[in-house]
């Protein structure tokens, strides 16, 4: 069912007739409008109580121009339409735009007018939609439980504080060549690093030198075959281990988003070993450097820097 406007001829029609003592269901009834229709029409519309069909017609018309103006709030401001279209080219989105805009400027922009501005300029592309094609789907199969003293996520204390981490591989089926992905739980800084296989001694040289210096309290992880020498990380971090269960990925769901972002850049056809240290730091900038709404519309990597001050202070 299509709906429309009021006509200048139907609120002409409304005046005449209410101001002659009709009631809204008659006048409704006369116009083949819903009863909420009118009643809402005289409501809003009138003027110190009283209905006129050429004051109501401006109420209206202002009412409309007002919202078709905030909806292309970025199109009328050169300072807006310019820090939209970089930030929409960096893949921030419209969310993340409006929260930072309002966060660090005092700006109100909502998502929807960004949205307006995109599609009336042809930038639908550029959002999340227009570039991932990337679809997902459930992963089944039957696990075992290891019985090598592993402590499982249920014996996992209460995550208070900057500290406690996920970890992950991404695989590439072309080679042997792997991202270590690592992220804060609260800060959601990330730290990624490229090894040319997941060897022991590889991934124990990888981890001492990635989290040099960095507050470890946990770390949350898979039971890849990577890690059955878990007991010496452990010992190299001075931090405990948790695992979770097998085929449960979403136990460690941050580090399996923040992987899916990743994938964005890196498909999984391509071989990892052929990624360069520009597209690293690309791939960084992208999970670091954006606002994120989770944090307050803060970046991860300024986030962490505050939280880190502030411990080293205290």
């Amino acid at each position: 069912m299509k709906y429309h406007h009021l006509s200048f001829e139907e609120r002409f029609v409304i005046e005449k007739l209410y101001s002659a003592g009709t009631c809204i269901r008659s006048i409704a009834e006369f116009l083949h409008r819903s009863p909420n229709t009118v009643s809402r029409e005289i409501s809003k519309n009138s003027v110190k109580g009283i209905y006129s069909a050429e004051k109501a017609k401006e109420k209206a018309y202002s009412k409309r121009w007002g919202a078709k103006k905030q909806c292309l709030k970025v199109a009328m401001d050169s300072f807006l339409a310019t820090f939209v279209k970089e930030k929409i080219w960096k893949k921030w989105s419209p969310g993340q735009v409006s929260g930072y805009l309002k966060l660090e400027y005092g700006v109100t922009c909502s998502p929807k007018a960004i949205y307006k501005y995109a599609e009336s300029r042809c930038l639908e592309h550029l959002l999340f939609s227009g570039w991932n094609k990337r679809k997902g789907g459930r992963k089944r199969g039957h696990w075992k439980t290891a019985h090598d003293g592993r402590k499982y996520i249920d014996e996992r204390p209460e995550k208070v504080g900057v500290g406690h981490l996920e970890m992950d591989f991404i695989v590439s089926k072309e080679s042997t060549w792997v991202f270590l992905v690592v992220v804060d739980t609260l800060t959601k800084k990330t730290w990624i690093r490229k090894l040319p296989n997941r060897k022991r001694t590889t991934v124990r040289n990888a981890l001492s030198s990635l989290l040099y210096g960095v507050l470890i309290k946990s770390i949350t992880t898979d039971n890849d075959i990577a890690f059955t020498a878990w007991r010496e990380l452990e010992v190299l971090l001075q931090a405990p281990i948790y695992f979770t269960h097998p085929y449960h990925s979403w136990e460690k769901g941050l580090v399996e988003n923040t992987n899916r972002w990743i994938r964005c850049f890196v498909p999984k056809r391509r071989d990892i070993g052929t990624v360069s240290q520009e597209e690293m730091e690309e791939i960084l900038s992208f999970l670091n450097d954006r606002p994120r709404e989770c944090i307050g519309f803060r970046s991860p990597k300024s986030y962490y820097e505050e939280i880190s001050c502030v411990l080293l202070r205290g």
